[in-house]
């Protein structure tokens, strides 16, 4: 009777120090994707606080800070404020809402029965359609922002005076908000969307 050569025996052994090792990536991965989720809908939050503020603020009878007359703001600004926040709103909502049907998708997945250790070479820590829908809802925050950000700048004129009129303190403002915003951004998205991609087509 013929002997099994070293390497014609099966290496159960190996194969469940493999299975064992994807599985704790992969429990970990969905952890950091869970506290991710829950962060982005926490800010989407605060930023929807942030909108019914400024909604507040497109009313006929503000005035001004400025005295003058023309630095008042006009009805077509204030419907373009509450233009802004509305389209803000829907972005906002739209991150949230997939950011919270992905964790649920995510907690209900059994782990063991997504991985299989005769596909390991298929084995991928996020899928591409739960990575799409990830780079949807920081996407969609993200544009939420942008409005956001142009409806606090009709906030300010609202209440400090029209930026041209030449009031120091409207252009200051507006200028550190867009400035810090737009930092934020570069930071943010750019990192965000390599690690999604990176996590994508990690094996």
């Amino acid at each position: 009777m013929d002997r099994e050569t070293p390497d014609e025996r099966p290496l159960v052994g190996n194969d469940g120090d493999w299975k064992k090792e994807k599985l704790e990536k992969l429990e970990k991965s969905k952890q950091v994707q869970l506290s991710a989720l829950d962060d982005l809908v926490s800010v989407n939050s605060l930023f929807t606080i942030a909108i019914f503020l400024g909604l507040a603020f497109a009313s006929p009878s503000q005035q001004s800070l400025d005295n003058r007359p023309e630095c008042s703001p006009d009805v077509k600004m204030e419907k373009r404020l509450v233009l802004y926040e509305v389209v803000s709103f829907a972005c906002f909502l739209l991150s949230s809402l997939v950011a919270k049907s992905l964790k649920l998708f995510i907690n209900v997945q059994d782990t063991k029965e997504a991985m299989h250790v005769d596909r390991a070479h298929e084995y991928k820590v996020i899928k591409p359609s739960r990575g799409f829908m990830i780079l949807l809802s920081v996407l969609a925050s993200t544009i939420g922002v942008v409005f956001l950000t142009i409806s606090m700048v009709d906030v300010v004129q609202i209440k400090i005076g029209k930026m041209s009129c030449g009031i120091y303190e409207t252009r200051a403002a507006v200028i550190s908000l867009c400035a810090v915003v737009a930092l934020a951004l570069v930071i943010y998205l750019p990192s965000t969307v390599i690690t999604i991609l990176r996590c994508m087509c990690s094996r």
